[in-house]
């Protein structure tokens, strides 16, 4: 009997022989694969990871050109600013003598440019009629105010952007030098009495306080008459008060303010007196503080 089980034990060897020889090799073989395949992978990770730190440092260098040159790019902007504003108190305008100020302004009052209740119209100009703001600062990309205004103007630019209706400045304060090219120029294109309809007469520009400003969209595809077809226009209707501006120029006020509308042109004139005017319904500042205006 024991010789038969050992009989049948040597079958079963020799049957078995083969698979016994494959089994511990196949996992010898997976183990090894399985090794060969993390130490790949592993080294490929590292590849990966290396890559990735010297992009990152690539990103960071090519991130810090970006803001260097941004940078260069503001203080370029403020520094022509800043000769702009300088030139401009300097300057001496030798046309400034073809006005004589002192028969420009019947109403007498409100006729002082250093303040903010200073009114500016056909029938009053500046005085002196080549009067330059002391207090000329920038407020980006070569434009420049009043430091009465720019606090507030400033709060308004940061809220209507916020307010997802960024706006853009096209013009602000223009010295009587720049007033008499700027109204050649409409001159030329309209004739005299066109250009007298929208633009001022040297020495009778609102520019030239530093208080008013013209704007546009943010990408100034809507400028000058096509301001009003935009939503940043119904944001400033409904705002700018806020910040002491008002729309200096509306339709069906002409005969009143000299000009036709201009819904793009802001000036600064104190939140109390703008947020009044606007509680009120009043839209001209000749109506609120009894001015005369209208046309020359």
């Amino acid at each position: 009997m024991k010789k038969l089980h050992q009989h049948r034990f040597k079958k079963f060897l020799k049957r078995r022989r083969v698979g016994l020889i494959i089994i511990p090799l196949a996992v010898a073989t997976s183990v090894g694969l399985i090794f060969w395949y993390s130490t790949v992978t592993e080294a490929k990770i590292e590849t990966i990871r290396k890559d990735r730190a010297a992009q990152v440092i690539i990103d960071d260098a090519n991130i810090a050109k970006v803001i260097a040159k941004k940078a260069a790019a503001k203080a370029k902007q403020e520094a022509e600013a800043k000769t702009a504003a300088d030139q401009a108190i300097t300057a001496n305008d030798a046309t400034a003598t073809t006005i004589d100020s002192s028969t420009c302004n019947p109403s007498k009052n409100h006729n002082d440019p250093s303040s903010i209740d200073v009114v500016v119209n056909k029938k009053h100009c500046m005085q002196p009629v080549a009067y330059v703001p002391r207090d000329l600062v920038s407020i980006g990309n070569g434009f420049v105010l009043s430091a009465r205004a720019v606090d507030g103007f400033t709060a308004m630019m940061a809220a209507a952007a916020t307010a997802d209706e960024p706006l853009s400045v096209t013009s602000s304060y223009r010295s009587y030098g720049d007033q008499v090219a700027t109204y050649a120029y409409w001159v030329n294109t309209s004739g005299a009495a066109g250009a007298d309809t929208y633009s001022a007469r040297p020495g009778y520009s609102e520019h030239q306080t530093g208080l008013s400003f013209d704007v546009a969209d943010a990408a100034k595809q809507y400028v000058l008459s096509n301001f009003i077809k935009t939503s940043q226009y119904q944001w400033l209707l409904a705002h700018a008060a806020e910040y002491g501006f008002i729309q200096r120029y509306y339709a069906g006020y002409e005969s009143i303010t000299g000009y036709s509308a201009e819904e793009w042109h802001y000036r600064y004139v104190g939140v109390a007196v703008a947020k009044d005017m606007q509680t009120k319904g009043i839209k001209t500042l000749e109506q609120y503080w009894n001015i005369s205006g209208g046309d020359y």
